[in-house]
């Protein structure tokens, strides 16, 4: 079994190892060992010699004998941890008593081998030693990036919106709800950060969508619905350059896939589609059928419910489903969740819901556009599908809400205000 963790935030190409320790059979040993396992050894026989080859190089984890003449391996620990105070460090006794074990983790010490030791638990220990590190490493990058990233997430959510002639609270009551949902789940701080800005920037992709598309005032051709489509997947590309946003760009991708394998871009289906898109592809649906739109007035609430519900299993994760009914009353309302669910919510870094006031004085500034109505032609498959909640004559709202452009327009002859998808 060879390293099988993420390539270190140091930068390394292989794990670097810096193992320090009098005996040089026991070094011969560690080089050994960590070389054939796909890790980078760097043996030093003399502390102090450590410390200066430490200061020229980068290391992700250091080993050492703590008994040693001239400075002991708890003192080259100090020395180390003075200069990069993240590091992990792991030592190696021959003197392996509980008083020694106590110093050594009252020092910091990642992890403690008692020599003779195996292979086996050597490696054991350095994996436990860098996995740790990872992830102290990873917590602190979203803690500090998270208010940055909503910032900007917001930021051009926003701008998409006021283009598409949508209100700015659309994507941003959508990060509400999905992390709500998210939490409800019981994903941890990292994944709640990245549902919920995968929910503000989940069309994102129209910016790359023809304006005489996206605004088009009339029919849309198969090849233009074929192209605005294309959002999810353009929208993903934008976000996938930093390596710091590509679990968002899996969501904003894959938000559109339907639980039974008919959505798109990719045709997953059940559990292969990422949790985050299956979060949204909910909280879009209720959230479009319950907001006033530029081709029609917001649905009642109980009848986007009864759509939701409807459709659970066949366009969305039923799991999924209940975890809204969790967050949501039957009267559109955000419900008060466990305390320590809400608890975690406060915890989090992130930017606090705006008003709609404060919004509107945001989509203010921007250029006005004259409200234009839109017809998109919805996939046939999913039309296919009888809805038992739609009323006769009319589109079934949560398929048309989940299709990324769900605009649509009266046809002539029907009874006023009565939208129909083409």
């Amino acid at each position: 079994m060879t390293w099988d963790l993420r390539p270190p935030h140091t930068g390394n190409a292989r794990p670097r190892v810096l193992c320090v320790d009098d005996e040089p059979v026991i070094l011969q040993i560690l080089r050994r060992l960590l070389e054939v396992q796909g890790f980078e050894p760097v043996t030093c026989g003399d502390p102090v010699a450590a410390i200066a080859l430490f200061d020229d190089s980068s290391f992700d984890v250091v080993i050492t004998d703590i008994h040693m003449p001239g400075m002991d391996g708890l003192a080259l620990m100090k020395a180390l941890r003075a200069r990069r105070p993240e590091l992990p460090v792991m030592v190696v006794t021959g003197h392996g008593t509980v008083d020694t074990a106590i110093q050594a983790l009252r020092e910091g010490a990642s992890g403690m081998l008692v020599k003779p030791f195996t292979g086996e638990e050597l490696l054991g220990e350095v994996r436990r030693a860098l996995a740790a590190s990872q992830m102290r490493y990873e917590a602190l990058q979203y803690r500090y990036l998270s208010p940055v990233l909503d910032s900007i997430a917001l930021t051009l959510s926003t701008a998409i919106e006021a283009r598409n002639l949508e209100t700015g609270e659309h994507c941003r009551q959508l990060g509400v709800l999905s992390e709500r949902m998210a939490a409800v789940l019981g994903r941890d701080e990292r994944e709640r950060m990245t549902i919920r800005i995968g929910g503000y920037l989940h069309d994102i992709g129209k910016i790359g969508i023809a304006d005489a598309i996206l605004l088009k005032p009339g029919r849309l051709t198969d090849e233009e619905m074929v192209e605005m489509r294309r959002h999810s997947e353009i929208g993903a590309a934008i976000l996938e350059v930093h390596e710091a946003m590509a679990d968002i760009a899996q969501i904003v991708r894959h938000h559109h896939e339907r639980w039974d394998g008919m959505g798109y871009p990719d045709r997953l289906a059940g559990t292969a589609i990422p949790v985050g898109g299956r979060i949204i592809a909910v909280a879009d649906a209720f959230s479009a059928m319950t907001s006033d739109r530029i081709y029609r007035p917001a649905l009642p609430v109980d009848r986007a419910w009864a759509e939701l519900r409807a459709h659970r299993g066949t366009q969305f994760d039923p799991e999924i489903v209940a975890a809204f009914e969790q967050v949501v009353d039957e009267e559109g309302h955000l419900r008060a969740l466990d305390d320590s669910i809400e608890q975690k919510l406060d915890a989090d870094v992130h930017v606090p819901l705006s008003t709609s006031n404060e919004w509107q004085a945001r989509l203010a500034m921007l250029p006005v556009l004259e409200p234009v109505v839109v017809t998109v032609k919805a996939r046939v498959e999913a039309l296919a599908e009888a809805c038992p909640v739609a009323p006769a004559g009319e589109e079934c709202a949560v398929i048309a809400s989940g299709e990324g452009c769900e605009m649509v327009v009266p046809v002539d002859g029907t009874e006023p205000g009565r939208p129909q998808v083409a």
